[in-house]
């Protein structure tokens, strides 16, 4: 007769036949494998997605830049078809009735030195592409304007904001950004235009400088020179080799203004890329201003108008005035961008004015 230990053997062998397996490690592998493939298949998808979005953001950049150039060259068509026809008359004499023309002794003793500067038809270009830079100058300054608003309400409008209002209580301007981007817009150029147009008259754009070339036929050339290597200097090209590749006068007046701007706003941190190229298209259009104001000898001067200064549209543009039309320029409050002499003709400055009412003469605020 069986033991009962056997018989309990029997029992509990034939429960462990019949009770279900454990995961063998071939299910495991396999079950790691499938979590592995699909890993890989959501890493796929997520280079893949990354990938289209850089493309997308590169393809953005890119036309975000073909509508700045396309910008750039109707500007040019503008002042080109605008200022042709009559600056240019009245640069090479052919109008002889205004009343702000060169005298002949004049525009003689201009064109005595012989060379550079007596060949009209390189004048004429010099001239015309003076205009087109003046104008692109002040179109890309209110870009670095526009590009600075922005990035302030972004940050909140903090201390820059604050500096901003300092810096305009002598104009006895009260900012209002959230109310009015439009007078702060106006107002930020007009303080970006006069740091970028400080010491305009120096050589070299830079107080206490000397010019290096003394023969003013030469220096005339070498300024157009310059002018026509450094015109169609882009973004892409700095970001490679840095813009003393190009030009050490240029790079270093790229660091002063950046100095300067970057003191006069009290701006303590990093400037993103699309400031920082804004700030460059800046820097270049008006680097470019200058060299060609002293291709020709004696150079084109610039003029500027002060507070308090009486309202002349011979010599000034009332930004304001398209909101003012029932107010008549009184006086100037502030000076957004400042005017060139160019020969017998100006090119106007602009300015925000103080308003007579056309019925009575008490004075108003700008309307910006």
């Amino acid at each position: 007769m069986p033991s009962p230990n056997g018989i309990l053997k029997s029992i509990l062998s034939s429960f462990t036949r019949k009770s279900p397996r454990t995961p063998t490690a071939a299910y495991t592998t396999a079950r790691e494998e499938q979590w592995k493939v699909a890993v890989a298949e959501l890493s796929h998808k997520l280079v893949h997605a990354t990938r289209k979005r850089d493309e997308a953001q590169l393809e953005a950049s890119r036309l975000k830049y073909s509508m700045a150039e396309l910008e750039k060259k109707l500007n040019k068509l503008e002042i080109y078809c605008h200022n042709l026809k009559s600056g240019l008359d009245e640069c090479s004499g052919s109008n002889n009735s205004s009343p702000y023309q060169l005298g002949k002794s004049q525009v003689n003793r201009r064109r005595s030195f012989g060379g550079f500067s007596s060949n009209d038809v390189v004048e004429k270009v010099v001239v015309e592409n003076f205009l087109v830079s003046v104008s692109e100058a002040r179109n890309s300054i209110r870009g670095l304007s526009r590009s600075l608003t922005m990035q302030l309400r972004h940050m909140g409008f903090g201390k820059v904001y604050e500096k901003i209002s300092g810096l305009l209580q002598p104009y006895d301007v009260k900012l209002s950004g959230s109310k009015n981007p439009r007078s702060l817009l106006f107002y930020l150029e007009a303080l970006l235009n006069r740091a970028f147009f400080d010491e305009f008259e120096s050589a070299g754009f830079q107080k206490n400088s000397s010019s290096q070339i003394l023969n003013p036929i030469e220096r005339c050339e070498a300024n157009y020179t310059s002018f026509n290597v450094l015109k169609g200097l882009t973004w892409d090209e700095v970001l490679i080799k840095g813009t003393k590749h190009f030009s050490e006068e240029f790079s270093g007046f790229c660091d002063r203004k950046m100095s300067e701007i970057v003191a006069m706003l009290g701006w303590n941190r990093a400037w993103p890329e699309p400031l920082l190229q804004a700030f460059f298209g800046a820097s270049k259009s008006v680097w470019l201003v200058h060299l060609l104001a002293n291709s020709i000898h004696p150079s084109l001067p610039i003029y500027r108008v002060e507070k308090g200064v009486g309202f002349d549209p011979v010599y000034m543009e009332d930004m304001g005035g398209d909101k003012s039309r029932k107010l008549v320029p009184s006086v100037v409050r502030i000076m957004v961008a400042p005017g060139f002499y160019v020969y017998g003709s100006v090119v106007k400055c602009k300015v925000l004015c103080r308003y007579n009412s056309s019925s009575n003469k008490d004075l108003v605020q700008s309307p910006s």
